[in-house]
């Protein structure tokens, strides 16, 4: 009996994840390694373009929410706080 796997992600996918994820944590020295890996598993110049785009605009729609008292405790941790 065969087993369905349509829903696990591909190798391709997984590598480019967690090279967007790498883009928007900022993980700078992850990125040769983590597109070595997505070219490995089949990734094209244009699909890394496209992951690297994507993350790119996502950080840029973050960067246009306004920060309030209430998301601030979010941003810094309590050592940034005087008391």
């Amino acid at each position: 009996m065969k087993t369905a796997k349509c829903n696990q992600p591909t190798q391709l996918s997984l590598a480019l994840h967690a090279l967007k994820e790498a883009i928007l944590e900022g993980a700078t020295w992850r990125y040769e390694k983590l597109v070595t890996v997505a070219v490995n598993a089949g990734a094209t110049d244009e699909q890394i373009d496209l992951v690297a785009h994507e993350a790119i605009e996502a950080l840029f729609a973050r960067a246009e929410r306004p920060i309030t008292p209430r998301n601030l405790t979010h941003l810094w941790g309590p050592s940034h706080f005087r008391r």
